[in-house]
């Protein structure tokens, strides 16, 4: 059903992205970028949904809302914010103004459009929303009956070894493993008499592992039964999919909402690239034109970009990179170009648009899995490992966690726990108690005697639910606790708080609010890392320090609200340019600090007097309406050829600053040599 949606807002990139993702739901969208303007829209039409941005052209977004408030109290708002709100606010906006949703950039377009679907409410929004829920339960659950005939096999086949074995013990303790995950899994799928049946079996080897069940023809006897039962429950709990105790065709494929996506852009060349997409760690999204590439970055997350400057021209595939680190959300994505033998990149161009990696024709297969694992680690979207020895329950999870944006791994050897942290870099773990060989509470243990992993948020799932269970959990280090069978709505709610409080500790303590860079504490440590890993490997990286020419003038002059738009905007210049993995802080004041990881400063000379160029033709707003410019003077340096310790390295660049700003401001000095000339002068 169509809703009428008034945008507010004087971003036009965001704007655009809002407007053609609600259109391309079928909603009626009018968009205003001043505030008088929209609130005149809004006394004389009806209007569904308000959608706030932070700034109109002649008013902020708040005001805008406080004065929306004194002519209108009901429509619903929706405030899209770019940076975290202080609690007193964040209450004003909700109670005080009845503003329903704060959004925080960048949006999530999937993510978005289904909570303004939410807003919408309705009849008929809650009835789409059930019948989603339901088909999702009905896919589920056929996926989940498609390997159940092997799950009974495999528990008949431990009963039997049980019977038989001369260690019964570990038998036993195999043989009720199986039956736990039965249980957990079975009832999160919709599976609740298989469940019971599973429980009941746990329930027997537990008494047989504690010697309150004897371990006799008659205890066997009953659990033969119980195994026997099992298909023809599960029969029960589905039976569209059996037909007289047997699975039939029909199972839906796996969801791959969980898998990176990798935007390849090739030009209009019959040439593919050759690969195997089996072997790579995400999914490849292909695009042929610059529209088509804009557009599928605009609908899509992306993880990572990858143009092939061999079939699309050098001047239009930096116009691409630019353009696609300049949409909302993707201001971080990391860019590879491809070239062949042939050619040779321009380094400062490519540099400056974001280029982390440069590949050559023709790709290899280990090449091409390299460099896109490369590029989705730089992402940083949220990643989840689970580690649960149950393969089926483990799908569930990624199935239901990959359609929030979330990227999941699934471990089931809980032994390489340690060596996986490593290597992947979870941001949450889920973690299952019962397991082989170990339980996840010692896992749990491990992990947190290890300092880089003291803070991870971890969750334990798991079908034991006695408050012993839960108290054990806690003492082992756990942030939380969620009973098998899990739903799913519980689950992506427990998961967002963790992620968010999480995210939320980390932009207080290292950001800055109003640039969104590193603080400068949290830039040294990372500058720290930098240094240490170009010593021990043998690698050169740059540093430079800025400073925003006259900025003391500009506050005085235009105003100081004026002065945090230089600021913000000048912070927003450096997040776009450059490379994701480039290190971006305030250094405090008026001064910002940079960090190229394996650049030369000669490179980076050049990819900075772009960025100068730029920021010079942009025209910033005094607090009454004036216009005025501002530049920016640099002092740059290399390790190891200009310096080797961190310590002198920064003071080289501050002198070459203090140089640049001798020598007339407005320019980058990555020599001591403008020393004599700026005597001279």
């Amino acid at each position: 059903m169509s809703s009428s949606i008034l945008v507010a807002d004087n971003d036009q990139q965001l704007s655009a992205l809002v407007k053609s993702l609600l259109e391309g739901r079928g909603h009626n969208v009018m968009h205003f970028t001043e505030g008088k303007a929209a609130l005149n829209t809004v006394s004389s039409n009806s209007i569904d949904l308000i959608i706030v941005g932070e700034n109109l052209a002649d008013i902020d977004g708040v005001g805008w809302i406080v004065k929306l408030r004194q002519v209108n109290r009901d429509t619903k708002v929706v405030f899209i914010s770019s940076k975290w709100r202080d609690t007193d606010l964040y209450q004003q906006l909700t109670k005080g103004y009845g503003v329903s949703l704060v959004v925080h950039r960048p949006l999530k377009p999937l993510l978005f459009g289904a909570q303004i679907d939410g807003e919408l409410g309705g009849r008929e929004s809650q009835a789409e929303a059930e019948k989603q829920e339901a088909e999702s339960l009905l896919a589920l659950k056929a996926r989940f009956a498609s390997i159940l005939p092997s799950r009974f096999s495999t528990i008949a086949d431990a009963v039997l070894k049980a019977k038989t074995a001369c260690d019964k013990r570990d038998a036993l303790e195999e043989a009720r493993r199986l039956s736990h995950n039965l249980k957990g899994t079975a009832s999160s799928c919709g599976f609740d008499h298989l469940g019971e049946t599973a429980a009941k079996l746990e329930r027997d080897f537990n008494h047989m592992l504690d010697g309150t069940l004897p371990i006799e023809a008659n205890t066997w006897a009953n659990i033969d039964m119980l195994v026997d039962s099992l298909a023809k429950d599960a029969e029960h709990d589905y039976p569209e999919h059996f037909r007289g105790g047997r699975m039939f065709e029909g199972t839906p494929g796996e969801d791959d909402s969980s898998t990176a996506k990798v935007l390849l852009v090739e030009g209009e060349s019959d040439e593919a690239i050759d690969y195997a997409p089996e072997s790579l760690p995400a999914r490849i999204v292909r695009s042929h034109t610059y529209e088509d590439a804009i557009e599928k970055a605009t609908g899509t997350t992306l993880d990572a970009t990858i143009i092939d400057m061999t079939s699309v021209s050098n001047e239009l595939s930096l116009k691409l990179a630019r353009d696609l680190r300049g949409l909302p959300g993707c201001e971080t994505l990391p860019l590879a170009f491809i070239l062949d033998e042939t050619q040779s990149a321009d380094r400062i161009a490519t540099t400056h648009a974001g280029a982390s990696l440069y590949l050559t024709k023709p790709l290899r297969q280990k090449e091409m899995q390299s460099a896109v694992e490369y590029l989705i680690a730089l992402r940083g979207r949220p990643r989840i490992l689970i580690i649960d020895d149950d393969e089926d329950f483990t799908r569930l999870i990624d199935a239901a966690l990959g359609k929030e944006g979330m990227i999941v791994k699934a471990l089931n050897d809980p032994s390489e726990a340690l060596t996986v942290l490593q290597d992947y870099s979870p941001d949450l773990l889920l973690l299952d108690v019962m397991m082989p060989n170990t339980s996840g509470y010692e896992v749990c243990r491990r992990i947190r005697e290890l300092s880089r992993w003291q803070d991870l948020p971890i969750i334990f799932l798991t079908a034991q639910s006695g408050l012993d269970t839960r108290l054990a959990a806690f003492d082992a280090g756990a942030d939380d606790y969620l009973p098998k069978p899990v739903a799913t709505v519980e689950l992506l709610a427990r998961v967002r708080v963790r992620l968010e409080k999480m995210r939320l500790l980390k932009e207080r303590a290292d950001r800055d609010i109003l640039t969104g860079l590193l603080l400068r504490r949290a830039f040294m440590e990372q500058l720290t890392a930098l240094h240490s890993e170009s010593q021990r490997y043998n690698l050169i990286f740059s540093l430079c320090l800025m400073d925003v020419d006259h900025f003391k003038k500009v506050n005085d002059t235009y105003g100081h609200l004026a002065g945090d738009r230089v600021l913000s905007h000048f912070g927003q210049l450096l997040r776009r340019r450059f490379r994701v993995e480039d290190l971006r802080g305030r250094w405090g004041g008026e001064e910002f600090i940079m960090a190229f990881r394996h650049e030369s400063k000669d490179t980076m000379k050049g990819a900075l007097q772009r960025v100068l160029d730029e920021l010079t033709t942009i025209p910033f707003k005094g607090d009454h309406d004036e216009t005025f410019y501002v530049s920016f003077s640099a002092g740059l340096v290399s390790f190891p050829a200009d310096e080797t310790a961190l310590e002198r390295l920064l003071k080289r660049a501050d002198e070459r600053l203090y140089l640049a700003k001798e020598a007339g401001r407005c320019r980058i000095v990555s020599e001591e040599s403008v020393r004599s000339k700026v005597e001279n002068h």
